[in-house]
């Protein structure tokens, strides 16, 4: 029953349209997975996902796939090298934010473990555009300042500084200043 909502809640988020696509094609190709429950398959699989463009990585497509994935890949028995391996890839993010996942993870590599694995530090600075339509990337912590470009909703930034009512970010589009009313935190949410 859990895996049928899982499911259904997956068919959601994919239909979801005007979405950035993490590293291509991530968040569809651990949907393509979800239901896998091979032990063989699921260790070939994970051991099989990288990321080369982590920047436009979009956490909030992919990572319910990603959780779902590892919870199945835990279960199956699956290395832990592998499934540390692969939450390690992504930031720690199918994790952090979902507490059933962040929970089978702990129970199966220990508070410890995962303290080690997950950069708390750097998991605090990261934030996730919110703003419909995306944020303005600036060249400087102003209204008039150049726009360098802009970062679409759902996008992972990281590095964030605040400076004011703005933070110097990172992001797929380079480096620059967007609005604090225009992110939420990584950590915290779901």
């Amino acid at each position: 029953m859990l895996r049928l909502l899982l499911l259904v809640f997956a068919v959601y988020l994919v239909a979801t349209p005007n979405q950035v696509q993490a590293c291509g094609t991530v968040a569809q190709s651990f949907w393509s997975n979800v239901l896998e429950a091979d032990k063989t398959q699921l260790e070939s699989f994970l051991k099989s996902q990288t990321c080369s463009d982590a920047e436009r990585y979009a956490p909030e497509q992919a990572e319910p796939y990603i959780a779902i994935v590892l919870i199945n890949a835990i279960d199956a028995g699956v290395s832990e090298q592998t499934i540390e391996a692969a939450f390690t890839q992504f930031n720690c993010v199918s994790t952090v934010r979902r507490r059933t996942a962040y929970n089978r993870i702990i129970e199966f590599v220990g508070k410890e473990r995962f303290s080690k694995i997950c950069d708390a530090e750097a998991l605090g600075r990261m934030y996730i555009v919110k703003a419909s339509g995306g944020a303005n990337l600036r060249r400087a912590p102003s209204i008039s300042a150049d726009k360098l470009g802009a970062v679409a909703e759902g996008t992972l930034v990281k590095d964030a500084e605040p400076e004011g009512e703005w933070f110097f970010v990172h992001s797929y589009r380079g480096s620059g200043y967007v609005h604090q009313s225009t992110l939420k935190p990584y950590l915290g949410e779901s």
